[in-house]
């Protein structure tokens, strides 16, 4: 056996215990890895609190209902999506903000799912206090606001930005 194919076969067996040691690593730690949400197309801001956050996404997003640019009933829109097309629905809305805010304050609020006079509606939790994300008003106590539940900012962040499916269906 010559050099060169003594140096080729180290190569394969070093990428096969490197695969291997990465197959026992995964499966003693559950699979588990951790979603990075990062969106490279939503420049800084200059957000610093969560007000600058709210009145970034009232004064810059137009609503859109879903059954305008979607076929389906319910759609979660990612953060970079509302920020590009700079439109979308009341959770939509919400999204962004929960996003800027996680990252440009370092807080991780909720998505509020519930009513307001009676109609579906999403607006956001954070730091104690209800915002409706449309007009950046803090909306605590408001007897228009009826809390379905909460949502978590990763759970949120997972269904707007790795399920894009009707949220209606499950």
């Amino acid at each position: 056996m010559n050099e060169d194919n003594h140096i080729g076969l180290l190569a394969i067996a070093f990428i096969v215990l490197a695969v291997a040691v990465c197959i026992i690593v995964f499966a003693f730690d559950g699979c588990k890895i951790e979603p990075i949400w990062e969106f490279d197309e939503i420049p800084d801001l200059g957000i610093q609190t969560v007000q600058d956050a709210m009145d970034w996404v009232s004064d810059e997003v137009r609503y859109v209902s879903d059954d305008i640019h979607y076929p389906a009933d319910e759609y979660w829109q990612s953060p970079a999506q509302t920020y590009m097309w700079r439109c979308g629905d009341c959770e939509d809305y919400a999204i962004l903000a929960l996003y800027l805010i996680h990252r440009d304050v370092g807080i991780d609020g909720k998505l509020v799912m519930g009513s307001y006079d009676g109609h579906g509606h999403g607006w956001v939790l954070v730091d104690g206090h209800q915002w409706e994300s449309q007009t950046a008003q803090i909306v605590d106590g408001n007897p228009h606001y009826n809390i379905a539940c909460t949502i978590s900012y990763e759970e949120v962040m997972r269904r707007a930005t790795t399920t894009h499916k009707a949220i209606a269906d499950e």
